[in-house]
């Protein structure tokens, strides 16, 4: 895990064999739904959440295939899906307008670049529209203005036209907190 971590702490996509393995269920579940976060830096989907994601984000997100062991004791109410995915975000765009909102800085270093990150009042990001090309799922990367370094790493941004066909096809089982608005019609898939 501490691999997983220099890649997530550095933004940079993680390579598969660094993904936890195997995912252990060890508490009783009502629902194994489709797309669920086990810890707060992985993203698990379905099978069929992964067909979805293909077709609407192709290659902006990859799918590391995730073994589920079921604790012997441990009683499932629905049965699970044919197969779980690991989704690793690959897409990475600058969209935050880091000079419209505020930031903290966090560390100056030894190169004398003073860090910055956004404050966690989510109704105070900025994004500027989304350009042709862009990921629709994606992490923020790095911006470096003057001697001021901007990153924003730790979220995953997923446009709202995604977000809402995620959504309607999956209900309830996505917990989007809304920033800023940047409406662009979803690009047909190839």
């Amino acid at each position: 895990m501490d691999d997983f971590n220099a890649y997530y702490r550095a933004n940079r996509p993680i390579p598969a064999a660094n993904f936890p393995q195997p995912l252990i269920v060890d508490e009783p579940v009502q629902d194994v739904p489709d797309i669920f976060r086990p810890s707060s830096r992985v993203i698990v989907f379905s099978e069929r959440a992964r067909t979805f994601m293909e077709k609407r984000a192709l290659g902006q997100v990859e799918f590391i295939p995730v073994e589920i062991q079921i604790e012997r004791d441990v009683a499932l109410r629905s049965n699970l899906a044919s197969a779980y995915y690991y989704l690793n975000i690959l897409g990475r765009a600058q969209r935050f307008q880091w000079l419209e909102m505020p930031t903290r800085p966090f560390q100056i270093g030894e190169d004398g670049i003073e860090r910055h990150v956004m404050i966690d009042d989510y109704s105070q990001w900025k994004l500027r529209q989304r350009a042709p090309g862009e990921p629709l799922i994606w992490r923020e990367s790095w911006w470096r203005f003057n001697d001021k370094e901007y990153r924003g790493h730790f979220e995953i941004l997923i446009e709202d036209a995604l977000w809402q066909q995620l959504d309607e096809a999956f209900p309830n089982q996505l917990n989007a907190i809304q920033i800023g608005t940047s409406i662009c019609p979803l690009e047909p898939s190839a």
